[in-house]
């Protein structure tokens, strides 16, 4: 039997078969660990100022973020998570202040904090969760 017909059979077959559908494109890794950041300190501020997040946009926040703090951790380490970590905590208040230096700061946070929960529930959130995964996928392969 001849080899040569049967490879070129199905190279031809190869060739008219639908391509393959183009991977979503991968957030860039400087911009998911921006964005990341952004909205682990919204998600922090709006905990610690009792702001209501929806469950949907909590948990799109976490997988936004698990996706930065790998990143994070495949290039600088624990070192470079945990720098991570302490950037999007909340500032720490001082107790002579009582209180009127947290008020401050939540009322500043409170209209970025809303506009990250409907973000995070539209098609862009969404979005952006994706392509925050496929990044993680490909660090992990």
């Amino acid at each position: 039997m001849r080899r040569g017909p049967l490879l070129l059979l199905i190279l031809l077959a190869a060739c008219a078969a639908r391509p393959p559908a183009p991977a979503m494109p991968a957030v860039e890794s400087g911009e998911l660990a921006e964005r990341a950041a952004e909205i682990g300190g919204l998600v922090r501020a709006a905990q610690l100022c009792g702001f209501p997040l929806s469950q949907p946009s909590l948990e799109r926040a976490a997988r936004i973020e698990e996706a930065a703090l790998e990143l994070h951790r495949s290039r600088g380490g624990t070192t470079a998570r945990n720098a991570f970590l302490h950037d999007v905590a909340p500032p720490r208040f001082e107790a002579r202040q009582r209180g009127r230096d947290r008020a401050a700061w939540c009322m500043e946070r409170q209209p970025a904090a809303r506009q990250m929960d409907s973000f995070l529930n539209g098609p862009e959130g969404t979005a952006l969760v994706q392509r925050a995964e496929a990044a993680r996928s490909g660090m992990t392969r």
